[in-house]
């Protein structure tokens, strides 16, 4: 945040989402203190208060090997006073502003709700390059990948394909079998029978 009494900014509040193995990406208590402008022991003594709305997947006790590692991070300071420490997932920051009666609470969790989209569709957006550069590595790689995908595209069957190439046609199938899994195209060509393990 910047100063005192202003509502955290999207950027505020995504550099602040932490990842530690094994658990959501969150937002330690101490976070939500400051996002919502209370204390952290205002936010744990709501956190007790209510245990129906912070279930497992939305708010968890870190442990002591997760706190060393985040005071190694700089994320906390070493100075900390080694209470119980909760991380909230991101359905729990948002059940936290229901709870949490401060002035600030309602422009807060809308402001969250913001910074959640946008991790979520920068992800989308990451995971579906990444998936494209798969499909050209793998169609680099495996010339008969390129051969199929521009076949179907053009809607030729397998014996059409077959027809039009210098491969036979048993490696034809095998490798549209082989894209298939690898989810390169989403169908057979036309022409090739499932097989038993085809998705």
């Amino acid at each position: 945040m910047t100063d005192q009494g202003q509502i955290p900014t999207i950027l505020d509040i995504q550099d602040k989402a932490l990842l530690l193995p094994g658990r959501p990406q969150f937002w330690t208590s101490h976070h939500m203190a400051e996002f919502y402008e209370t204390t952290p022991q205002i936010v744990m003594r709501q956190f007790r208060r209510h245990p129906d709305r912070f279930p497992p997947d939305f708010c968890f006790e870190l442990r002591e090997d997760e706190l060393a590692v985040l005071v190694e991070r700089s994320v906390l300071p070493t100075r900390l006073n080694r209470g119980i420490m909760v991380g909230f997932s991101r359905p729990g920051a948002l059940a936290l502003s229901g709870v949490l009666k401060t002035p600030v609470a309602d422009a807060v969790s809308v402001q969250i709700v913001r910074a959640i989209v946008a991790m979520e569709e920068a992800a989308i957006a990451d995971a579906r390059s990444m998936v494209a550069r798969l499909h050209v590595e793998a169609q680099r790689k495996k010339p008969i990948y390129g051969y199929i995908t521009l076949s179907m595209q053009a809607g030729l069957s397998i014996e059409q394909m077959h027809r039009g190439a210098s491969y036979p046609r048993w490696k034809l199938e095998q490798a549209a079998r082989e894209m298939l899994a690898m989810r390169l195209i989403d169908r057979l060509p036309e022409g090739m029978q499932k097989g038993l393990f085809d998705v």
